[in-house]
């Protein structure tokens, strides 16, 4: 039978207070153990090749001198060629979903009207650079997996949100399916100077329902954090003799939120990054074009063919990478001859690899011979399938996301302005974009009128980026008739009257 993530938690602190084993003892062996996991390394491999950063740049071409010990040469071509395709389907996943704005509307039962004073609220949150946040959120999702937001309340008492990278961050589940925490553990590097100049220091942070324990490793232990422990915010002191923190203040007040305040974003449910399906085909696709980089480059000099030569071969290979000759003797002769490459088969291999990999990573290839060839909206939806199907559950993850993020501006606003708006249910809608038959998309915009919303029907037209905006414009412009139509019968009076 499976153990729960909080069970297995619970049991390393029991076997810790038996051998006398404390919360910092216990924060140690989580960051160890993190640090230390293949999760970890596909993150940092994940967020490595969305900078572009693959394996293929550690590429080098050896040769074995009269010792037998391997060497780097330098006489050969060695070419380091870097495909960003994770990027290039991270941003094709970032367009796809989150080009336009998020659209937030109430959720109203017959006869129910809108709260306006709330919706006002909630568009002051998600405004123009909260979309680039959850763009940004996005791409760090599918870069490693997971990534996470803290809301919290600044100096100025006003509502915040930060982006904290997974690499960082060690959720303590209580569940399975990680869902619900029990606790989060942050180490996060910092930039200090000495008289001995500038060095890295490590703060960690413990965060639960009781508040905030603030450490910095000192060598291979945890101590307090003095500088980040301030004296209006300690609540405390917990049952090993740590300092306790509020999780913010708020007019003076030493406030705890209800709920740990970090916000999970998936990539997938199994918060696999994208690199995990695509580093297999990725680096064979770099080694493949690089060797065959290599192998044209180094044409005619590539095959070496010696006549006649009685020494050993390390010594002709030591004196061809170290001087670039050899000496022969009587009849001996040297000379190279160019390797046949069957570019056929290379491009066959290669181009089937291409479709491997984006159908892995669930992309579209602007490249197929299939987008330029097929025109109509159908075919073109058909191109999207795989990027449609993949952003759809991603929607679905950040659906989740989203919910549990209200929480958080629920309860600072009940707080702040002590009216309970929790009861209200939000629709978040994902406006998705891709190249289309604009023609063929307007039509259908007009056949559905009377049919379905004018709200809906405008997030789905071609031209609006911003629902919201396009009311707005539309009422200014309702107005301006309404004025002109007014103005209008009076001058065809008056020019009678004359």
């Amino acid at each position: 039978m499976q153990i729960t993530e909080t069970e297995r938690i619970n049991y390393i602190l029991k076997k810790g207070k038996e051998n006398s084993i404390d919360l910092k003892e216990f924060i140690k062996i989580q960051i160890a153990e993190f640090e230390n996991s293949e999760e970890y390394k596909e993150m940092l491999a994940g967020m490595n090749y969305a900078q572009n950063e693959n394996d293929i740049k550690n590429k080098k071409r050896y040769w074995t001198d009269s010792r037998g010990i391997r060497r780097v040469t330098k006489k050969l071509a060695n070419n380091q060629l870097r495909h960003p395709i994770p990027r290039k389907m991270k941003l094709q996943k970032q367009g796809y979903l989150l080009k336009k704005k998020i659209t937030i509307k109430q959720v109203l039962d017959e006869n129910e009207t809108e709260n306006t004073e709330y919706i006002k609220h909630i568009k002051q949150i998600f405004n123009n650079r909260m979309h680039k946040m959850l763009k940004r959120t996005l791409g760090g999702a599918i870069d490693a997996g997971i990534i996470w937001w803290q809301p919290y309340v600044d100096e100025q008492g006003k509502f915040k949100t930060k982006l904290r990278y997974s690499i960082e961050m060690i959720p303590q589940w209580e569940d399975r399916e990680h869902e619900n925490l029990s606790a989060m553990i942050i180490k996060y590097p910092i930039i200090v100077y000495d008289k001995n100049g500038k060095k890295t220091i490590y703060k960690v942070e413990y965060w639960d329902l009781e508040g905030i324990r603030y450490f910095v490793e000192d060598g291979s232990s945890l101590i307090e954090d003095i500088e980040m422990i301030d004296e209006e915010r300690i609540i405390g002191t917990d049952n090993e003799g740590n300092t306790l923190c509020c999780h913010f203040l708020l007019n003076n007040e030493k406030c705890l939120w209800e709920k740990l305040p970090f916000i999970y974003w998936k990539y997938n449910d199994d918060e696999k990054p994208i690199i995990h399906y695509l580093k297999s085909l990725v680096d064979c696709y770099d080694k493949l074009t690089s060797t065959i980089a290599d192998t044209i480059e180094d044409t005619p000099n590539a095959v070496k063919v010696v006549k006649n030569y009685t020494q050993k071969v390390e010594e002709l290979c030591e004196n061809l990478n170290t001087f670039g000759l050899i000496l022969v003797q009587g009849d001996g002769d040297f000379k190279y001859e160019s390797p046949q490459i069957n570019i056929e088969a290379f491009k066959t291999f290669i181009e089937q690899l291409r479709k491997d990999i984006y159908e892995a990573g669930f992309g579209v290839d602007t490249e197929s011979d299939k987008f330029g060839n097929q025109p109509s909206g159908v075919a073109i939806q058909e191109l999207y399938e795989d990027l449609d199907l993949d952003c759809s559950n991603i929607e679905t993850e950040f659906q989740a996301s989203l919910e549990y993020y209200k929480f958080f501006i629920d309860s600072y606003l009940a707080l702040t302005t002590k009216v309970d708006y929790s009861n209200i249910e939000l629709e978040y809608i994902f406006n998705k974009s891709m190249i289309i038959d604009e023609s063929e998309k307007i039509q259908n915009c007009k056949n559905s009128t009377g049919q379905i919303s004018n709200k809906t029907i405008r997030a789905n037209h071609p031209w609006v980026q911003d629902t919201d905006a396009e009311e707005r414009q539309i009422v200014i412009e309702q107005k301006e008739d309404d004025e002109y139509s007014q103005i209008i019968p009076n001058k065809i009076g008056d020019d009678n009257e004359e």
